[in-house]
Formats: structure tokens, sequence, C-alpha cells
């Protein structure tokens, strides 16, 4: 039994042709994984491979998955994937495909160059948007820099052996931003914003508990953010200098030095933020919502006093199977 014996509310294409009503009557199972962050976004189709017309052929690693997920007549696409493993096995015997999402736009692969090492040095005068300008053109992907994370001037960066992917994975950890290529879009913005790419607001989903299934809070001691102290190289005085974010204790030194003012003033106020940071954890689950996606904003109207106000999804996770349609998520409160 699969999943045509329910109303159809998934979309699955390989390589841009659609299942076949064989294989898609032999589909059993969907999960979607989104992450916030610097994960890549996972897939899993499951399919049940005992027919007695004969078994269908696996999948190839590198073969590209879009999958789209709702319900009759309004299908949201969650992104295209490439295979990275099969398995087949039993009994009953199936097959299981495992995708991650799309780095590049062009080869099948999935294992663009932003993947690769290389040595190369990035001038002090250049923004993040021309890093990450250059960085996407060279791998095949289309730019996306939120316009409050396009204006920063990470410094002079020496790249040694280090590939495009993991250097921004360390700006983005110096300035609290999301950093990741998906859906040929090679994104970053700031954590908690909740915005695209193109600059138009995430979605905000206001929540009824009559709404979910489940839900849970969570609180845990926080950071204090007393003060931040950061260092920087002042080359006309030949000596070092600080730069301090807010006040009293707690003290926190920085110990990396920084090459200018600007570069050490935007650090200390990013750590200083994140420390600060409320550390609320929401978890929710709910009958499939296509719409709840990392970095969405949820708003819980009668949850609970200690609830209300604005959560961001750091991870959202969408399960179709033969049970029906579910969505979960893990949100942190919005500072």
């Amino acid at each position: 039994m699969g999943l045509s014996d329910f109303r159809p509310f998934a979309r699955v294409t390989i390589d841009g042709v659609p299942l076949s009503s064989f294989a898609f009557s032999h589909l059993t199972s969907i999960r979607v994984t989104d992450v916030a962050g610097f994960v890549s976004d996972t897939a899993e189709i499951v399919f049940a491979n005992a027919s007695p017309i004969g078994p269908f052929a696996m999948p190839e690693p590198g073969a590209e998955i879009e999958i789209a997920l709702g319900y009759l007549g309004n299908f949201k696409s969650m992104g295209l994937y490439v295979v990275d493993d099969v398995f087949e096995g039993g009994p009953p015997r199936s097959i299981r495909v495992v995708c991650r999402a799309k780095a590049q736009g062009e080869t099948k692969s999935g294992k663009a160059p932003i993947h690769q090492q290389k040595s190369c040095s990035w001038d002090e005068s250049l923004t993040l948007n021309d890093i990450v300008t250059t960085i996407a053109g060279e791998n095949g992907l289309e730019p996306g820099v939120t316009e409050a994370a396009a204006k920063l001037k990470p410094g002079h960066i020496d790249q040694i052996d280090e590939s495009d992917m993991s250097v921004l994975t360390r700006i983005a950890a110096a300035y609290d931003l999301v950093a990741k290529p998906t859906g040929g879009v090679l994104f970053v913005g700031r954590k908690g914003d909740a915005i695209k790419a193109s600059g138009e607001p995430m979605p905000v989903l206001s929540l009824r508990e009559a709404d979910v299934t489940r839900w849970g809070m969570g609180r845990s001691l926080g950071e204090a953010t007393g003060t931040v102290i950061a260092t920087y190289r002042d080359l006309d005085q030949g000596k070092d200098i600080e730069v301090k974010v807010g006040e009293g204790e707690p003290v926190r030194r920085l110990r990396h030095r920084f090459g200018s003012q600007a570069e050490a003033q935007a650090v200390a106020q990013v750590e200083a933020r994140r420390a600060g940071r409320s550390m609320e954890t929401l978890s929710i689950e709910m009958p499939g919502n296509p719409s709840l996606v990392a970095e969405s904003k949820i708003i819980p109207l009668d949850f609970s006093a200690a609830a209300s106000g604005q959560w961001v999804v750091e991870t959202a996770s969408h399960e179709l199977s033969e049970a029906g349609y579910s969505t979960t998520a893990q949100a942190k409160r919005i500072a």
C-alpha cells in the first residue's frame, strides 16, 4: 500500500521527470529536514520494492530530485536535492534514497568547487556582498545576501588550503550569520532576522493551541552579557587598541586580534548580541504545514503567557507517510 491510496499531496520528480504512477504507488514515506545555519537541508525517500510485477530501478547517486508537499491543489516546493546515497534491502524489500540540498546550479554531482580546498586572499576593502558574489559566480550559484549582512567588511582574509564554504562559515560564525548554499542560491543573512535573500520577510505563522498536536517550551540559564572587549592593531601608533561593547561584569575578552577598529567593533557587538540572546526553546508537532521552514517565525496565540511572543524556527521536519502528513519544529525566542 502506497501514498496513492490517500489524497495526493506530494509531487516528486527525478532529473526533471515526474515519478511514474507505478513508482508513486510504492512510495511509502518522504522526510524533508530544513535547518538554519551552515548545515545542508536533507531529504529521505523510501519505496516499497516488492511488487509481483517486478522491481523498479533505483535512482542513481547524483540524480536531482525535486520535492513538493502540501494538499490537493496546494503544493509548495520544498527544494531541489541531489541523491547522496541509495540503499536497498529487505525483507520486506525497500529502497531508501538519501539526499541533500543541491549546492549549485549546473553540475549533477552536488560537489561544486565551493567544497574543494584552494588558496587565495581576500582584500580588507571587500564587503561581504563582494565576497559572496565572487564565490557564487565561481560556483554556478546566484548570490543572496541580506541588506544587513551585505555591508559588513570582514577585513583581510587569507584562505590557505581551505574551501570557499569553509571561509564563509568562518565569517558567518564571527558575525552571527547564516551561510548556506541551497536551491542554486548562496544565501548569507543574519541569524534570527527571518529575511529572505530577496529582502522579503520569511513566513510568519500565528498558531493557536488547537492547531498543533503537541507543544513544549523550555528555559535554560543563558550567558550574562556584561562587557565584551575586542582588540585591533593600530599600525600608525604601533600598538594594540581595545574596543569595548556593553558594561559591567562579566568581562569577555576576545582572543583574536582584529585588523581594524571597525572590524573589532562589529565582532564585539555580535558577540554581545549572541551572549545576551534568550535561551528559550519551543518545540511543536502539528499536522503538515509546508510553510513552516527554517528561519520562519512562529507566534503562539494562546499556548501560555510564557510562550507568547515571536519565535524563529531553527529546524523544521516534514514527514509524509501512510500515517499522514506531519510537521515538527524547534524554535528559539527572538531576543
